[in-house]
Parts: structure tokens; C-alpha cells; sequence
């Protein structure tokens, strides 16, 4: 029942069979003044009015016991009634719903969710506009056709009027409210695009640094590893010189001994005695064997070095007087191509003298047919590199600093790939057992080391082409004769 009904009191019944649906609009129509009554559903509000005369009805549609179309319909067709304004209120969307509505008489259609403005200007237009007009005559009625369906329409102009006009303010707010959806869902895609820009040129940056970090991860690893194969041969090559040393002092004193007699029997044995070839042979051996001594005490000792200044062009040059006989006797042609500004360093003369030494007899021996050994001495850096033996130059050595270079390239046989990274370890020998000791690059790598220099052999170990060797020594600054004594 309507309590306490004042005169100009609007009184509105609302249909609503969800209890916070019902309690929101009662609530928004309060606050306007008009008092409101509540129905569950079509049924419970016939009954309501059937002793009441609400100024307005607000219906929802899809309600148990009987619908809104049907609750207005039946509002319609009373005579009591019939004038009451009736507005259905609905989620529905359908055109279908929207001739039902019209078919039943309904004054108005707002769908949900409904802008609360929006729909108590309806209500006032309603409650102005039923004052203004009586019952009219019923129309024929017209037939329209939706979806192959046959639809009657009987109610008055106005009202459908009113219904259309409803429905098309319903559709201009959803179309603002589609356009504010629109711009703030392009507002939101502005925002998120723009993180993920920035989000993208995070990842580039730390993807970068992951890399640089990984590369010089590797490079430490590799240095590392360098360092742990020095070690080891360091002290492989400790052990291996302390026990050289050992076995060549205890040699040493029997193999005096043993060649002292050899010369006194030589020498005491006549021209023609058979036995004196002998004894020659004898004496060439023990020799030898001298010779490993002193090259196993070289290897496994650090002399005192005598350091002076030198020409290295001289030192070479005095180095061929020792086997320039050797090298005629094999048919190997000695080409020199010495820079004419070549600066004096700062060496041990006997240190030096053995290297080259070395290295020409190690060229000779891969020339046993005879050939080219070519003898290049420049400043490194100051392009003056000959190429008159037609064999390429090697590419400038370390170090960076200004360093002297010796370049000595022969034609011989060259040395495989596979066995290049061996040839300077300690006792490592190609020649024939006899032949060699294992030891001559082993100890020039040490006197070229030992002068603050580097020492370097290519080879593609492709016979004529043969192998290059390059030792850089450094002059500048008197760096090379601190180095060489040791400050």
C-alpha cells in the first residue's frame, strides 16, 4: 500500500524482481520526492493495482510468474488503467523486444544500464505528457514484418512516437558512450605501446650488456686458460731442466775425461794406423755428446748474461762466416735484405750468436736440396721490408712497441699444421734420431724472451714455401737493456 500519500505526490510502482536493482531506482526516485512501491514480479504489481493507482509504472521485463510485456499489456487493456504511463526497463537489445514492446502498449523503453538523468527525464516527460491528452481511438492496427515474422501493432501514434524516440536517445547515449569507450581504450593502447617501447629498449639494452658481458667472460676465460698452459709448461719445463741439469753435471767430468784421452791416443797414433779413424770417430761422438751437455746446462740454467751494444746486421753477418761452408756445400743461396737505419740494442752477443746459429742451421736442414734463405733485418713499423727473394714477408710481429726485426724465411720443406704448435717445446725433434736434440728453438724462444722480445714461426707446411721465423727485439727508451738486466 501507498502510506501517508500527500496531494502532488507522485506515486510510481517498480517492478523489479532483483532486490538491488529495486532498491537502487527506489533510492534515485526518492531522492526526487515521489514515493515508490515495489512488485517481485507482473503478477504481485496486478494485484497492487487492483487497489492502487500509481501515477507511473516501471517494469522490468524478464521476470518469473509473468513478464513486463505481459504485466503492461494487462495494464492496457483495463479501463482503470489504461492511462497509466508504463516504461519497461531492460538489458535487452533486440529489435524483436522492441515491437513486443510496442505491441503492448508500452510508453517507453530504457535499457540498462541506464544513466540515471536519462531516466528521470523520462518519467517527468511522462507524468506532463499523460496530462495532456485523453484516451484516443484505437487504430486499425498495422501489420509489420521482421525476420519472416508477422507483427501487430495497435497502439497509438503517440506512444509509439514516445517508445522510438526513447529508443533512439538509448542509442545516441550508447553511441557516446562507445566513442568515451573508443578513446580511452586508444588512450590505453597509446599508454601500453609506449611502455612496451620503452620496456623493449630496456631489454635491447640489457641484451647488449649481457653480450658484452659474455664476451669479455670469454676472453677472461681465454686468458685464463692461456695462463694455466704457461704455468704448466713452466713447470714442466722446471722439471725437466732441473733434471737435466742433474744427469749433465754427472756426465760432464767422465765425458772430459773420456775426450782428453781420445786426443792423447789420436795424437799418439800414426796417419796410416787404421785405428786411428777409429779413434776420430770415437772423438767426433763424444763431442757431440759434449754438445748436448752444454745444450741441456744452457737450457736448464740462466747464465749470467754479458750485455752490450751491438749492430744485429754484424752479429748476423758473423753468425754466416761460421757456416757459410755448410751452405755452399748444400747449394743454399743467402740473400740479405738489411735496413740501412737499423738502431744498436742492447743484447748478450754469445745469447744472440747461438739463436741465429740455430736458426740457419735449422733452415739449412730443411733444405737439403738446396735453396733460398733470405735474412731480413728492419725497424718494425718503419716500412722498409724488402722482397727481392721473392718470398713474401710475414706480417709485421708483436710487440707493438719500437722493436728491431730479424725475419729469416727459407725455402725448405716447411712444418705441418698439425706439429707447428709443438716445435718449441722442450726435446720436440723432426730430424733424425741423432740428428737433433729437441732443444735449439726451445732456447731461442728463451734468448729472444729473455730480451724483453717475441718469437714467432709460420708456416703452411707446403713444401717451397718453407718457414719463417720473426724475432722482434725492442730498443726504445733503454727498455730492451733494462729488461735484459734484469731492473
Amino acid at each position: 500500500m501507498i502510506v501517508g500519500k500527500k496531494e502532488n505526490t507522485i506515486n510510481i510502482l517498480i517492478v523489479e524482481d532483483s532486490p538491488t536493482q529495486a532498491e537502487k531506482l527506489k533510492h534515485i526516485l526518492e531522492e526526487q520526492g515521489h514515493q515508490v512501491i515495489h512488485a517481485m514480479n507482473g503478477r504481485d504489481a496486478l494485484a497492487i493495482l487492483n487497489d492502487q493507482m500509481p501515477n507511473l509504472v516501471i517494469s522490468d521485463i524478464i521476470m518469473p510468474e509473468m513478464d513486463g510485456f505481459e504485466l503492461c499489456r494487462n495494464i492496457k487493456a483495463d479501463e482503470r488503467l489504461w492511462s497509466t504511463p508504463v516504461i519497461l526497463l531492460t538489458s535487452l537489445s533486440d529489435p524483436q523486444d522492441v515491437i513486443k514492446a510496442v505491441q503492448c502498449g508500452a510508453d517507453q523503453f530504457v535499457t540498462k544500464p541506464y544513466d540515471e538523468k536519462h531516466l528521470l527525464t523520462t518519467v517527468e516527460h511522462l507524468l506532463l505528457d499523460k496530462n495532456k491528452h485523453g484516451r484516443e481511438e484505437n487504430q486499425k492496427g498495422i501489420h509489420i514484418f521482421y525476420m519472416d515474422e508477422k507483427f501487430l501493432i495497435t497502439s497509438h501514434r503517440r506512444q509509439i512516437l514516445n517508445l522510438l524516440l526513447s529508443i533512439y536517445e538509448a542509442a545516441i547515449s550508447k553511441n557516446r558512450d562507445l566513442i568515451r569507450t573508443q578513446d580511452e581504450l586508444k588512450s590505453l593502447n597509446d599508454d601500453l605501446e609506449e611502455i612496451v617501447n620503452k620496456r623493449t629498449a630496456t631489454l635491447h639494452s640489457e641484451i647488449a650488456e649481457r653480450k658484452s658481458a659474455e664476451a669479455a667472460l670469454q676472453a677472461k676465460n681465454e686468458e685464463l686458460n692461456t695462463v694455466l698452459q704457461q704455468l704448466w709448461q713452466a713447470a714442466k719445463l722446471a722439471t725437466v731442466g732441473e733434471l737435466a741439469s742433474s744427469i749433465a753435471h754427472e756426465l760432464n767430468n767422465p765425458l772430459a775425461t773420456i775426450s782428453l784421452r781420445i786426443e792423447s791416443l789420436t795424437a799418439k797414433t800414426p796417419e796410416d794406423d787404421p785405428r786411428r779413424r777409429e779413434l776420430e770417430i770415437v772423438g767426433q761422438e763424444v763431442e757431440r755428446m759434449g754438445n748436448l751437455v752444454t745444450n741441456l746446462l744452457q737450457f736448464s740454467r740462466r747464465s749470467q748474461q754479458q750485455i752490450s751494444t751491438m749492430d744485429v746486421r754484424e752479429e748476423i753477418e758473423k753468425t754466416f762466416e761460421l757456416i757459410e761452408y755448410h751452405f755452399r756445400k748444400n747449394n743454399i743461396k743467402v740473400i740479405r735484405e738489411f735496413a740501412p737505419d737499423v738502431p744498436f740494442i742492447h743484447a748478450d752477443r754469445q745469447q744472440l750468436r747461438q739463436l741465429f746459429l740455430n736458426l740457419f742451421t735449422n733452415a739449412g736442414d730443411a733444405m737439403p736440396q738446396g735453396g733460398t734463405l733470405t735474412v731480413r733485418v728492419y725497424v718494425q713499423g718503419s716500412g722498409i721490408r724488402g722482397q727481392e727473394s721473392g718470398v713474401e714477408p710475414a706480417p709485421e710481429p708483436r710487440p707493438p712497441s719500437p722493436a728491431v726485426v730479424i725475419e729469416i724465411a727459407d725455402t725448405g720443406v716447411g712444418i705441418p699444421p698439425e706439429i707447428l704448435p709443438k716445435v718449441m717445446e722442450a726435446f720436440f725433434t723432426t730430424k733424425p734420431e741423432g740428428k737433433g736434440t729437441g732443444l735449439g728453438l726451445a732456447i731461442c724462444r728463451r734468448v729472444a724472451q729473455e730480451h724483453q722480445g717475441t718469437f714467432d714461426i709460420v708456416s703452411e707446411g707446403i713444401p717451397g714455401k718453407g718457414t719463417r721465423v720473426c724475432i722482434a727485439l725492442p730498443f726504445s727508451n733503454g727498455s730492451n737493456a733494462k729488461g735484459v738486466k734484469g731492473e
